[in-house]
């Protein structure tokens, strides 16, 4: 039988022998002045590198810093000149830089690179649920409330997006405003980066006579930026829609436009995003439909953030009595889950 003292010595054998095999499959960063940075390096981006060590959170390194680097898991890494590899990053024997590609080393220049990002994964899903109120009292009393809500799902190659707007707004006892807007847009990436699909939209006034309008069309459309920080796409397509403005209903075919923009400021503690779509329809009067959503989104604490949002709505031929464009400025707070 082991002694106490034996028993000890094993414990803190086998915990040395921890710490040092998780210090020894670490990421780790060479400095250009010789300092050495473990933790898990998670991309490349801009010109920087990021690292979480485990005594802090993560930050960020200028590259030109850095005189090589070390990764257990793999990256999808694009250069400079636009190609792009599978490939993880390792060091020579003489401690040079290099990376491994399909089991075959190779000599890299760490400028060369333009960004490197882990590969996604096939399931992936992000969801918001914002909220804005706002209330006045006194001479005029007004209170005004938009919830919004989306989810982003992804499926290897299938991509789903589900979005739905609420706004009441109401001045001394009087509705001015009853929107409810769905939309819903499913994308397959044939060839990444380029995509078709469908989308379907949904949206009533009775403020503005509208009683309702359908939009179902089919999209092709390209990703222009797909990494870590930065996400833009565009696509453009036709469809069909049915609509009733006040007594009047119209149905016919459409040509349909969107563009997402997405980027993280200040390693990710701020976001900015732009989202425009238009829907021209060629039955009736011709009429112009532009919607957009442009803001930033402020992380707060955990999945908390606030949100300042600018809503801009334009028709050429809005129903009889209403304004062409709606602005909305509304700041507001959110969660993700």
């Amino acid at each position: 039988m082991q002694t106490f003292t034996q028993k000890l010595l094993t414990s803190l054998l086998l915990l040395s022998l921890t710490f040092i095999s998780g210090s020894l499959f670490a990421d780790q960063l060479i400095m250009k002045n010789g300092d050495i940075i473990t933790g898990n390096i998670s991309k490349v981006a801009d010109d920087k590198v990021f690292i979480e060590p485990s005594y802090a959170d993560e930050y960020s390194i200028d590259i030109a810093e850095v005189a090589s680097m070390k990764a257990e898991q793999e990256f999808d890494v694009e250069f400079t000149d636009g190609s792009i590899l599978n490939a993880q990053f390792d060091l020579a024997a003489d401690g040079q830089q290099i990376i491994i590609v399909d089991g075959t080393p190779k000599n890299l220049i760490l400028t060369d690179l333009a960004e490197a990002t882990e590969p996604e994964a096939y399931y992936d899903r992000d969801s918001h649920v914002d909220i804005n109120i706002t209330a006045n009292g006194g001479n005029t009393d007004s209170r005004n409330t938009l919830i919004f809500a989306d989810t982003r799902l992804r499926l290897g190659d299938h991509r789903h997006l589900g979005e739905i707007t609420f706004r009441r707004d109401e001045t001394d006892g009087t509705s001015t405003k009853k929107q409810d807007l769905l939309n819903y847009q499913y994308n397959w990436i044939f060839n990444d980066p380029w995509y078709t699909g469908i989308t379907a939209t949904y949206e009533r006034d009775p403020i503005r006579d509208l009683s309702h309008r359908y939009t179902l069309g089919a999209l092709f459309g390209r990703d222009i930026l797909d990494n870590a920080s930065k996400f833009l796409t565009i696509s453009f397509g036709v469809g069909f829609s049915d609509e009733k403005i006040g007594l009047v209903s119209n149905s016919g075919s459409v040509g349909l436009w969107n563009l997402k923009y997405e980027q993280d400021l200040l390693d990710g503690d701020i976001s900015f995003y732009h989202n425009d779509n238009l829907t021209y329809q060629f039955y009736g009067d011709n009429n112009a439909i532009f919607k957009s959503n442009t803001g930033f989104q402020f992380d707060l604490i955990d999945d908390i953030y606030a949100k300042i949002s600018l809503r801009y709505d334009y028709e050429t031929k809005p129903a009889q009595g209403a304004f062409k464009d709606d602005t909305t400025f509304a700041i507001g707070v959110g969660a993700e889950f």
